[in-house]
């Protein structure tokens, strides 16, 4: 008698249970949750409109249910985007968080100039000067072919990019120019116009920190006017006028 009971016991608490987990599947793709306000928060470079456009097909979609991953792959195809994350705010509202490339440096070329963030990674193609300022790095030579959201792959230019994020971020301000030439050999030009020799390496914090040091120095800034060098190739920094 007590196993028939418990047996109807069992029967009765597992039909509830599908009931159960029926209801609430039915209720969640219930158009009580359909997607119908996106905002986009993170932006400071790219239009707003350019993700909403990307993200267009996700409304009227479950705001529960929708493929996430295929949305991120969406929004990844703008150059300008490094990563993406969503919120959902119950019952209507989906929230794109997004993280931006950040420029680094400008690369010279024939037509304008390259946006490139600390990785190498071309994000925009500018005609006229932005509105941010930048290092810009010339005497590298960049394939025409190359296209937003790819990475330059280019030697120098990482050999360049490395040398900037070893800099002080105060010096970077005054960084105008970093030329490198054929065997990577660097040469800074700064905003005072003092052309800067620092020849060739790997690490370059010692000789950026020294720089940093020497042009704050009260007695440097007595003469800076004459300064037409600063030659850190050599074991001591050399001053020409």
């Amino acid at each position: 008698m007590t196993s028939k009971k418990t047996n109807t016991t069992f029967l009765y608490l597992t039909a509830l249970t599908i009931l159960l987990a029926l209801g609430l599947a039915l209720f969640f793709r219930s158009s009580a949750f359909v997607v119908r306000t996106i905002k986009v928060q993170g932006l400071s470079i790219i239009p707003e409109n350019e993700i909403l456009k990307l993200a267009n097909g996700v409304q009227g979609q479950n705001l529960l249910l929708f493929d996430q991953e295929d949305l991120k792959n969406k929004i990844f195809l703008h150059p300008l985007v490094q990563d993406v994350t969503f919120k959902r705010v119950l019952p209507h509202t989906l929230v794109i968080q997004i993280t931006e490339r950040t420029p680094a440096a400008l690369v010279a070329v024939p037509k304008g100039v390259l946006e490139v963030d600390a990785q190498g990674t071309f994000l925009r193609r500018l005609e006229s000067w932005p509105k941010t300022d930048h290092p810009v790095i010339t005497g590298v030579k960049v394939s025409d072919t190359i296209g937003p959201g790819q990475n330059l792959s280019n030697p120098s230019l990482t050999a360049a990019l490395s040398l900037l994020g070893q800099a002080p971020k105060e010096l970077l301000g005054q960084i105008g120019e970093l030329n490198v030439n054929s065997v990577q050999q660097m040469t800074l030009f700064l905003t005072s116009g003092v052309e800067v020799r620092l020849g060739q390496a790997n690490e370059w914090k010692d000789k950026l920190n020294a720089l940093w040091q020497l042009i704050n120095d009260k007695e440097y800034k007595s003469f800076q006017q004459g300064v037409r060098y600063i030659d850190f190739t050599a074991a001591k920094p050399v001053i020409g006028r």
